[in-house]
């Protein structure tokens, strides 16, 4: 969301890290594949970083995630999909596979999960934060959710 809230700016990791209070290690772990799935791409030079490769609105927080976590399975049985029955089961996979109502109901919910995730923009995840929240996201440190606690 840094990137798309500041999409004309390169912004540095530890930029967004200082930010976001989430270590700058973490955040080197996550630009390859977001660079891979073409969500995002460095800048160099002096004022280098990074930004969104493509515009906000064209970019789905289910692009995100598959690009940050790979396919969403709720279910194991639900990884190598469901096999004919004149295929042979995987041997990570379920006996039961193809022939089973509860990955049914476990491909429902994949089903339905990854239509919400596919309408939502990462544009509209901005404009929601703003709308219902007055700003951008900013987590907090312990020592900050302390003090607000204390406050409230």
């Amino acid at each position: 969301m840094e990137l798309g809230a500041e999409p004309e700016r390169a912004l540095s990791l530890r930029d967004i890290a200082t930010r976001q209070k989430i270590s700058l290690e973490y955040l080197e772990q996550l630009m390859p594949a977001l660079k891979k799935a073409e969500l995002i791409r460095a800048r160099r030079g002096a004022q280098g970083g990074y930004q969104l490769a493509k515009d906000a609105d064209s970019i789905t927080v289910f692009d995100v995630m598959t690009a940050l976590e790979g396919t969403f399975d709720p279910m194991q049985c639900l990884a190598n999909g469901v096999p004919k029955p004149s295929e042979e089961v995987p041997i990570d996979g379920c006996g039961a596979s193809g022939s089973c109502a509860v990955q049914e109901v476990w491909r429902q919910v994949k089903n339905v999960v990854e239509a919400v995730l596919k309408k939502i923009t990462l544009a509209q995840l901005i404009e929601r934060q703003q709308r219902r929240y007055g700003g951008p996201l900013r987590t907090y440190s312990e020592h900050e959710i302390m003090k607000l606690v204390v406050l409230n």
